[in-house]
């Protein structure tokens, strides 16, 4: 599995995550739409503070209407997975066992090596996305307590200043006061929310992971795994041991170690012999950096692993060109990625300006938007192998009039520019 099928076949299920922590920001900020109310800002907050408990509960309800979908996305990913790592082994090790260069093997679809390893790896994705669902439902909570405070801390200092004062009449009251100060500091206040995000995973040095990051890694590591290790139990079926790493320059330090060397799979040490009947030393795949996501045949690890037949193999060297043009290609798409998550990004800020009813926000983020999917556009357009994928820069909640709102702000602003050169000078 390249790195491009790696990324393709992990996409499905992280692209759900993406959507769910669309919807418990839209959630979030459908709990401030009333931040116009006539009323004290210090009173607002308590307000919506004490909505915290109901908040909880509607974001118990989206995660658990969604567990059912990514649940259902990662069995069949898996299962896509092994059925293509199964497919790319079986037909060699058919015509071997034919020749009795190999044992007989079980079908497949009946091994019991490859059932446990998938009950495993499957229990594994499902912890993961269970732990990833826990988070979420907590951060979201301390998301949506930041965002009111900040919104109220914003507002506070807006209000304490002369040139907001002297637009406003001077016996103004609290109430009006808090309101439209409270108006001036959602632009910024869910400009950051948006761009902050709710994370899915915290690591141990407290570094916060977003759900598209985290999934996304997870899920390419345990697809990975699947092809591995399903591979690595047929070849146990037809009663073989041992496989070969190949190598190449430019590994990264724990591949490096690791490449190059001869393996057995039940972790064994010795000698054998390969074809020209040189005498080769085969280590334990135990003591290697398997398993981690960046040790050998880990995340965009481009090592392969290849069936060493004692008396039969000879140490291989395979060309490199065509998998430095899929490396290639894989670079390109991750810049693509960038620019997509950036589109993204900014459709979300407009659908939470929108739904919050700050229409200031609203027509800055949806010139920020054009930008971005400009940027976007010229980037694809300008490599042959790349093609634009509308379906991930979509965000939930940013819907067809949604976008048709933020197509005419956009076409207004730049219109009004055009004509008034003087003022954008």
């Amino acid at each position: 599995m390249n790195l491009l099928e790696n990324q393709r076949a992990a996409d499905q299920v992280a692209g759900l995550y993406q959507d769910l922590e669309e919807l418990l920001m839209s959630n979030i900020i459908r709990h401030c739409q009333n931040w116009d109310q006539p009323i004290a800002s210090d009173t607002w907050l308590l307000q919506k503070l004490a909505e915290i408990g109901k908040l909880d509960k509607e974001n118990i309800r989206i995660i658990a209407k969604h567990t059912g979908l990514s649940m259902t996305a990662m069995e069949r990913m898996l299962q896509e997975a092994a059925e293509d790592a199964i497919g790319q082994l079986e037909p060699g090790m058919q015509e071997l066992a034919r020749r009795k260069l190999v044992g007989e093997a079980i079908d497949a679809k009946k091994s019991r090596n490859v059932r446990q390893t998938m009950k495993a790896l499957r229990e594994q994705a499902r912890d993961t996305l269970n732990l990833c669902n826990t988070t979420m439902l907590y951060k979201a909570r301390e998301a949506y307590q930041n965002l009111v405070q900040n919104i109220v801390t914003e507002s506070k200092e807006i209000s304490e200043k002369q040139s907001f004062l002297d637009i406003l009449n001077k016996h103004a009251s609290a109430a009006v006061i808090g309101a439209e100060s409270r108006h001036q500091a959602m632009t910024k206040c869910i400009r950051e929310f948006s761009e902050r995000g709710i994370p899915a995973f915290v690591d141990k040095k407290g570094r916060e992971w977003t759900p598209e990051a985290y999934v996304n890694m997870a899920m390419r590591n345990t697809v990975k795994n699947v092809a591995d290790e399903v591979q690595n139990e047929r070849l146990k079926d037809f009663g073989q041991d041992l496989i070969e790493i190949d190598s190449h320059e430019g590994a990264r330090p724990k591949c490096a170690k690791d490449q190059g060397k001869i393996y057995s799979l039940s972790g064994k040490t010795g000698y054998t012999t390969d074809a020209n009947g040189n005498r080769v030393k085969y280590y334990s795949w135990k003591d290697t950096s398997y398993g981690e996501p960046d040790g050998i045949l880990g995340i965009n690890c481009t090592h392969h692993k290849w069936l060493f037949l004692p008396g039969m193999s000879i140490r291989r060297h395979f060309p490199t060109e065509d998998m430095d043009a899929n490396n290639k290609l894989y670079r390109q798409t991750q810049v693509q990625r960038a620019l997509e998550r950036s589109v993204r990004k900014q459709k979300r800020e407009c659908m939470l300006q929108h739904q919050a009813g700050n229409e200031d926000g609203f027509e800055k983020a949806s010139v920020k938007l054009k930008e971005k999917e400009a940027a976007l556009k010229k980037y694809v357009d300008g490599n042959k192998k790349l093609h634009r994928r509308t379906d991930r820069e979509q965000v939930v909640g940013f819907d067809k009039s949604v976008s048709a709102k933020a197509v005419a702000v956009n076409k207004r602003v730049q219109k009004e520019l055009e004509q008034s050169p003087s003022e954008r000078r």
